[in-house]
């Protein structure tokens, strides 16, 4: 309990201090004027202040109380998460290293958790669990209707329609809509939510409706008929198949 307690509280603490603390002239200071910037060092200290009362509520209320582990926590967050978004400030500021950028920051967290609540059986247990046979096949669902679904999809696609072309829609939009389609139904049927499944084609054959009806294109309504029935079709084959791998 005290080791989720400190999890969850360091976590809200990096949200809050990353996003409602942070305004953005400090984050562009930081990615104009990298080590420069004296908003990255605000940014940090804002951050170590926050760990400080965080783990010292902690150390007082379920740890040992001892003030140099205070001390030292403090320190490892202000280092790694200078470290951090510094390296940050030269990327080329797109999603990916958003993404990395923060689950950096969340392994930091987690490691100094494990360490203040003396919970070293946690990455242990945490291993085991990955390593189980549903853990990976429901990995290997997921990766299954992302890139190769949309491969297979798209070939079956060129094969159908031949000659056809969709214009005016933004550049690997359908294929980028397509995996998180994908993504979302395989979700819904590992959890044995079919009528998710209904629900996610509903709200797209709304959306869909306008466009199809505007055009009055029969090749068009075609395309987009037999695209969402491929992807409908691969991912239930994909996830009825994890559900059987996964009670075996």
């Amino acid at each position: 309990m005290s080791f989720m307690l400190l999890l969850v509280a360091l976590f809200i603490g990096h949200i809050i201090a990353d996003f409602y603390w942070q305004p953005m002239s400090w984050v562009n200071n930081r990615n104009t004027r990298h080590f420069r910037a004296k908003k990255l060092y605000l940014h940090v200290l804002v951050h170590g202040l926050t760990t400080a009362a965080i783990v010292s509520w902690w150390e007082f209320s379920f740890g040992w109380q001892e003030l140099s582990r205070i001390g030292i926590a403090t320190a490892i967050v202000i280092v790694t998460h200078y470290l951090i978004d510094l390296a940050k400030s030269y990327s080329n500021k797109g999603v990916v290293p958003f993404i990395i950028d923060q689950l950096a920051h969340l392994v930091v967290i987690l490691l100094l958790t494990v360490w203040l609540s003396d919970n070293s059986e946690f990455i242990t247990s945490i291993w085991q669990w990955l390593i189980t046979p549903t853990t990976l096949w429901v990995l290997c669902g997921y990766l299954l209707v992302l890139s190769p679904s949309a491969v297979f999809i798209r070939m079956m696609l060129e094969r159908l329609t031949t000659g056809f072309s969709s214009t005016g829609s933004l550049p690997a939009a359908g294929q980028s809509i397509g995996m998180l389609e994908r993504v979302l139904m395989l979700t819904f049927i590992l959890l044995d939510q079919l009528a998710g499944v209904g629900f996610l084609l509903a709200a797209k054959s709304v959306f869909r409706f306008g466009d199809l009806r505007a055009s009055k294109d029969k090749k068009l309504t075609e395309y987009v008929m037999l695209g969402t029935l491929l992807s409908v079709t691969v991912t239930l084959f994909i996830g009825l198949a994890v559900n059987y791998l996964k009670a075996l």
